[in-house]
């Protein structure tokens, strides 16, 4: 017991801890402060000082700086908005999200911290962590990693404008690799027992070395024992369109949400309607438009997504030249019944990797013809030696042949 105590009492002896006072220049070295000062240290400002190299050695200096520090506005939605800042105490760039100043009615604040604390307890390469949450003049926040790239949605656009660097970039493999990394980010996040309910290429970053981040977790929804029912109507203003978040009968983004969410059958949302919002994500991404184009209104999307009926598998293929292995998976996972669709992101996840790798099952010619590749393919890759050689004796085979007609013909 008495060490303890004498170990706390040095602790405040011998601890140099800068005070949050005006800036000194630097060689001004800091007084020794009473412990005290290690509790009462504002969180609002940046808490570790600086060291300055002097004659003497080095010295710590004090200067009064917010912790995080905005460079400029990154983005908003109908609820919220998210600012670069600086973190000067880390000295790294952060995203810091807050509530719009017209958004802190009871029910939005606690959307917003069910966010915080879905997101804390989701740690996941392709989710972005929180480092920390604060309250200010302006209200509650909280601080993530930035993500540096683009969105999905302007890889698309970019893609649909046919810009040489990202057709370059990204290309049908690459594509589905990054559809893959998205799902598996969706697949944990079930696995704890949380449905996005957002997903759209809005709310997806893809970084420069091809990382793939699932941002926005506010309409996350806790499934199963614990989760919290759904109140129909919540506040929230209506989206200014068919492709922003809304809030209400409806939860969800109307042209990506599923036909039970459309419906507003809160209770029946689970991880197949993120199901059906990724395959959505998918057909976009493999066909560059919305797959219920030429429909624009957000009356007009919403009610298609409840009552018609996406391209066939087959039209999507011969249409809009979407590979036929991942048409298949699209079709399957744009079902308008649950039941139909894959039951789980899991499911959808195998059937991708098994697109990739020309593993898939045979359901056209098509897929029949890729599948017989991929065989081949693999074959080679485990027996060389044996293919080489089987290549060899089949052109040898066709060269007698083609010299066996020719002597025929000649008599």
């Amino acid at each position: 017991m008495g060490t303890a105590d004498q170990h706390d009492e040095s602790l405040g002896a011998t601890l140099t801890v800068p005070t949050l006072g005006p800036y000194k220049e630097p060689g001004a070295p800091t007084s020794h402060l009473p412990r005290a000062s290690l509790i009462t240290a504002s969180r609002g400002g940046a808490v570790l000082p600086r060291s300055v190299a002097t004659d003497e050695g080095m010295q710590l200096v004090e200067h009064a700086r917010p912790r995080y520090e905005t460079v400029k506005l990154l983005g908003e939605g109908a609820f919220g908005e998210v600012e670069l800042c600086v973190d000067n105490d880390i000295e790294r760039r952060v995203a810091l999200k807050r509530l719009k100043p017209e958004m802190r009615d009871p029910d939005t604040i606690s959307r917003f911290t069910s966010e915080i604390q879905t997101v804390g307890q989701l740690e996941h390469p392709g989710i972005v962590p929180v480092h920390d949450v604060g309250l200010d003049e302006r209200g509650f926040f909280f601080v993530m990693k930035y993500v540096e790239g683009d969105t999905l949605e302007h890889v698309i656009d970019r893609l649909r404008a046919k810009d040489p660097a990202y057709l370059s970039r990204f290309s049908v493999e690459v594509r589905a690799e990054m559809f893959l990394q998205l799902c598996r980010a969706v697949q944990f996040a079930h696995g704890k027992g949380w449905v996005h309910r957002d997903i759209k290429p809005a709310n997806i970053m893809v970084g420069p070395f091809g990382e793939v981040m699932l941002m926005d977790w506010g309409l996350a929804k806790q499934v199963g024992p614990g989760g919290r029912r759904e109140v129909p109507g919540a506040a929230g203003a209506p989206p200014a369109s068919a492709y922003g978040t809304m809030l209400g009968h409806a939860i969800g983004t109307p042209a990506y949400m599923s036909p039970e969410q459309a419906r507003g059958e809160h209770d029946k949302t689970d991880a197949r309607s993120d199901v059906y919002s990724l395959c959505a994500v998918l057909f976009e991404l493999m066909a560059l438009r919305h797959y219920l184009m030429p429909h624009q209104s957000m009356e007009e999307l919403l009610e298609a997504v409840k009552t018609e009926q996406p391209m066939g598998a087959l039209a999507m293929h011969h249409k809009l030249a979407i590979p036929p292995e991942y048409a298949w998976i699209i079709a399957r996972g744009l079902d308008k019944d649950p039941d139909r669709r894959f039951s789980s992101v899991a499911g959808l996840a195998q059937r991708v990797q098994a697109a990739m790798e020309g593993r898939g099952p045979v359901q056209c010619p098509c897929t029949g013809m890729k599948r017989v590749g991929g065989a081949w393919s693999r074959f080679i890759d485990r027996h060389p030696n044996l293919a080489v050689t089987g290549a060899v004796l089949a052109a040898a085979s066709a060269v007698f042949g083609v010299l066996s007609a020719a002597m025929l013909a000649l008599g």
